[in-house]
């Protein structure tokens, strides 16, 4: 059954609790993938259909004595294991809210905001997160993991983001991690090549690019020169390129080149648009420091690195990302936390590479489609929601608690997870 396949798999962070905290982290767990109304601390320990009425999740997610790092390292050192190509992908996300009691509630821009359309504001009122994800690739087959978060700070916006940001890269194994175009960061970009990693970065415009100066013209005496002309890559010759997940070819351009963005010679690859009549040409600007990616790997990351925004609308609309009621940043920042271990477990379960390591996974797309009565609904692939709806029909006959009332009595018993810990 699968519901018990994605109970060993939470087993696997067993060594980071005691015992309390593990019974908590499990209910809170499956209590998010269960929940199917808000995502509020009752409604995730009430979807577990509990015996008793007393919990104590509040108090583990504020005051609980457990580390967020050693539980993000954990979960993607168990992802990794199962993806055979993969990439970072950080951004920044919100989260909207209506009180006015919790921590950091704030007003930020509406990236969005159209001029013209209605029942829409230039700002919202609410919190705002730093968040990690991993993009695992199996050919064609591509999924975001979403595995870390941290509350940003609305007094000192920019710096707890640089502070965040510097946080989770010095405590993850060294990768290639994706920006957006809002991460022409020099700042950034020393952070995350001090620690060994590489980034592919998305570019403005009108950024500023230079070729690498010939020797020719570099001085005599004195400091070498570091940038040479500039790069007008309207200038360039463009070849097509056929790239996976493309059905025509693209016309790409690329070349190393020099930035102020980053202290690294980087190489840029500039793809070509065919406008519309009348209409000069589009492109579409992206560089890398690790200049040894083939030119269709850089384009094929980039274009999943759009998952990343397709997750997070599912982790908020599924699991509840933004219905959490707790007030402390801890509290905020661990209920968040959990959800994207639910998300990112729940995805594994159905990952091509664990199905082949484990017999008991989730059926074809289309029996589990007529198991649950969809008839409607055509997707290419299993989708977080239909994974989540399809684990709420496998557990809703079994009865699950965070805290037994049987148990609330002082007897010695044998502890229900000491086989599991090992």
């Amino acid at each position: 059954m699968t519901g018990t396949l994605l109970d060993t798999i939470v087993y696997a962070f067993r060594d980071l609790f005691n015992s309390q905290n593990f019974a908590l982290f499990y209910a809170y767990v499956w209590g998010v993938i269960l929940c199917e109304g808000r995502h509020t601390v009752t409604g995730i320990y009430l979807a577990g259909q509990p015996a008793s009425r007393y919990w104590s999740l509040v108090k583990f997610l504020s005051r609980g004595r457990w580390e967020e790092i050693p539980l993000v390292q954990r979960l993607i050192g168990l992802l990794v294991d199962y993806l055979p190509d993969w990439v970072y992908v950080y951004d920044h996300t919100h989260a909207i809210k209506t009180g006015k009691k919790q921590w950091g509630l704030h007003f930020f821009r509406n990236h969005r905001y159209r001029k013209g359309n209605t029942n829409q504001s230039k700002f919202h009122w609410g919190h705002q997160f730093a968040a990690l994800g991993i993009v695992g690739l199996d050919g064609l087959l591509t999924r975001l993991f979403p595995v870390w978060v941290r509350l940003l700070d609305p007094h000192a916006l920019g710096t707890s983001a640089l502070a965040a940001f510097e946080s989770i890269v010095s405590v993850i194994p060294a990768g290639l991690i994706i920006f957006d175009r809002g991460f022409n960061n020099r700042k950034y970009f020393n952070v995350l090549l001090k620690q060994g990693h590489h980034l592919l970065c998305r570019a403005r415009k009108n950024g500023a690019f230079f070729y690498r100066p010939l020797p020719s013209q570099q001085p005599h005496r004195g400091r070498k020169r570091i940038y040479g002309r500039r790069v007008h890559f309207q200038q360039w010759t463009y070849t097509p390129i056929a790239v996976p997940g493309f059905e025509q070819p693209l016309w790409v351009a690329h070349h190393i080149v020099r930035t102020r963005m980053c202290p690294q010679p980087v190489r840029l690859v500039v793809v070509r648009t065919p406008p519309p009549k009348r209409r000069p040409y589009r492109y579409f600007l992206v560089y890398t420091t690790d200049v040894t990616l083939p030119v269709e790997t850089i384009i094929r990351y980039y274009q999943v690195r759009w998952g990343f925004e397709t997750n997070m609308r599912d982790t908020k609309e599924e699991l509840g990302f933004d219905h959490y009621q707790v007030r402390s940043p801890r509290s905020i920042e661990r209920s968040v936390l959990l959800s994207f271990v639910a998300a990112s477990l729940t995805q594994l379960v159905a990952w091509p590479a664990f199905e082949q390591k484990h017999a008991q996974t989730f059926p074809s797309l289309e029996q589990g489609l007529a198991q649950m009565g969809i008839h409607w609904y055509h997707p290419r692939r299993w989708t977080l929601g239909l994974l989540l709806r399809y684990l709420r029909g496998q557990k809703r006959r079994q009865l699950f608690s965070a805290s037994n009332a049987d148990e609330q009595n002082h007897e010695k018993k044998t502890q229900p997870y000491a086989i599991a810990a090992g």
